[in-house]
């Protein structure tokens, strides 16, 4: 490098250590430099990110495969029969939803930065539909935060609102599923065939994780026994580093999250939104069932069956958002239908609610991460 800007550098650019002096030609061949550095580095990591996203996507169809393995002739029979209005009917649901979800957002960015619009929510929305599919979940805050970060907001308040947004989506679920549970609950125990014990027992794990997450956000005595409990299990030197990276992450999760958890007024706002994007989510497996001609459950019936469903996959692990949601979607729903019935308005709920959305977060990370290389390149001009 030295001896490169040295050749650059002509008379008295060159100081006496053999350094280049402060000049606008020097300055500016350092700046190209740097930027041709740092686009170098974006642009592999972009190249890893496709690999990651590419490989996710064959696991889920493969995935997919071997889940309706055997049903696939009475499934493609039955998908050929659902009329192009009910599929876009399905598709306009799947997208409602995802705005309704950057209305939340957009709600709680309000309270740090009221200019900031409901297209800034969807963006930073579908950067965490990619985040959550492509990297595992792993790049889903460092995403979102990244996006808030250029549109003027630090980046512990974009993981406050971040974190936030994840808590009121959880509490909301609790709560809808409860009043559902309330109000179809004796029919669910009568028309069950066995299985109300096991929907119960999900519903009461869903539930503990749900107290357990708002109270590390919200309690700082909660936080503390957390902090402790890993203290005692992560207690050898191998992993004091992971230990030191974890305590402080959730630390400034709290930090951030109670400055919008503990404001009731945005709370209330957040879990209203959110209680209303629920019930446009919930309608969707009501809307492909009977594009499917199986009428054996009212509305009201199946949107109990997609509340329990939700919550009870928060309690199970998943890949990418795969695995728990298909399985609580067949427990749930195929009693009340013919099994290849179940299957197919599952296809059709995990087109509107999965694929769609993954294919409109690709184009907006596409379009995020061509703003950012731009931005390199002109960096690397001035």
């Amino acid at each position: 490098m030295r001896r490169t800007l040295r050749r650059k550098c002509r008379g008295p650019a060159v100081g006496v250590d053999g350094s280049c002096r402060s000049t606008a030609k020097g300055d500016l061949i350092i700046r190209l430099h740097r930027g041709c550095g740092e686009g170098t580095a974006v642009k592999r990591k972009r190249r890893n990110t496709y690999l990651v996203s590419a490989l996710t996507l064959a696991l889920v169809f493969a995935l997919v495969i071997l889940i309706f393995r055997d049903a696939l002739p009475g499934i493609g029979k039955n998908l050929r029969a659902v009329p192009l209005w009910g599929v876009l009917l399905l598709l306009a649901l799947g997208f409602a939803y995802e705005a309704m979800e950057s209305a939340v957002c957009l709600v709680i960015i309000h309270h740090k930065k009221p200019d900031c619009t409901l297209a800034d929510a969807l963006r930073v929305t579908f950067l965490g539909v990619f985040g959550n599919i492509a990297t595992m979940g792993a790049g889903t805050l460092p995403m979102q935060s990244y996006c808030l970060y250029r549109r003027g907001l630090d980046a512990g308040s974009g993981l406050g609102i971040m974190a936030s947004e994840y808590v009121l989506h959880k509490i909301s679920v609790l709560l809808y599923a409860t009043a559902a549970l309330l109000l179809g609950g004796e029919w669910l125990r009568g028309g069950a065939n066995g299985l109300a014990r096991y929907i119960l027992t999900g519903y009461a794990i869903g539930a503990l994780i749900v107290l357990a997450l708002t109270l590390i956000y919200t309690w700082d005595r909660v936080l503390a026994l957390v902090l402790r409990l890993l203290d005692w299990l992560l207690h050898k030197p191998k992993w004091a580093a992971r230990r030191k990276k974890w305590a402080g992450s959730l630390t400034q999760l709290n930090r951030e999250a109670k400055k919008v958890l503990l404001v009731p007024s945005l709370a209330v706002k957040g879990i209203a939104v959110s209680l209303a994007k629920l019930f446009v989510l919930y309608t969707i497996p009501y809307a492909a069932l009977r594009l499917l001609g199986c009428t054996a459950l009212t509305f009201g019936q199946a949107q109990l069956l997609a509340a329990l469903m939700l919550l009870i996959t928060n309690a199970l692990p998943n890949v990418a958002g795969v695995g728990p949601m298909e399985f609580a979607f067949l427990l749930l729903f195929a009693p009340w239908s013919d099994t290849t019935v179940a299957s197919s308005a599952l296809v059709l709920y995990r087109v509107a609610t999965y694929f769609f959305p993954l294919l409109l977060s690709v184009i907006v990370f596409l379009c995020e991460e061509n703003r950012s290389l731009k931005g390199f390149d002109a960096q690397s001009a001035e």
